[in-house]
């Protein structure tokens, strides 16, 4: 198979409903959080101030920004895109193109463990170019029933040239 259409090609093949896998565990720390507040310039006591979280959060910790765990799903799904032989080549990128749907039921706690699970929900050639995938997606929290995440995510996968 030509390297210009491999990523491509397999990603358009992939049955919907097929799921890709899922990641390792991810440990996200006081110091992540801490560093997302200082990024986006929003601090907030129930997620920087362990000792403010302790005596009213009804964890009793701080709990992680639902934006950084969004933002997570990049660095979750890139490893079951490697597995998978998918990705970002010389030839192939992927850009990210929103959500058509997202919900975040459950807090991430500082010191809890997430990863990422992945199901291809279809794939179409766009007229404007590249392949549109959306992917199921969830973020799971080890130890709870309850996903810190539930989305419908959008890529589009584009040959360099396209792009």
């Amino acid at each position: 198979m030509d390297a210009k259409t491999n990523t491509l090609d397999k990603l358009l093949k992939i049955p919907p409903g097929t799921e890709l896998g899922v990641s390792d565990w991810h440990l996200v720390t006081q110091q992540d959080i801490d560093e997302f507040a200082e990024l986006t310039n929003d601090v907030s006591p129930h997620h920087n101030d362990p000792k403010w979280a302790a005596e009213h959060s009804r964890l009793g910790t701080t709990i992680s920004f639902g934006f950084f765990t969004m933002a997570m799903l990049t660095y979750l799904s890139q490893q079951v895109f490697d597995e998978q032989g998918i990705g970002v080549d010389e030839s192939t990128q992927m850009l990210n193109f929103g959500f058509n749907r997202m919900r975040m039921p459950e807090s991430v706690p500082a010191g809890a463990e997430i990863r990422g699970r992945f199901t291809v929900a279809g794939a179409r050639w766009r007229d404007s170019g590249g392949l549109e995938v959306t992917l199921d997606t969830k973020i799971e929290i080890k130890g709870n029933d309850r996903p810190a995440l539930v989305a419908e995510w959008l890529f589009i996968a584009v040959r360099n040239e396209e792009g």
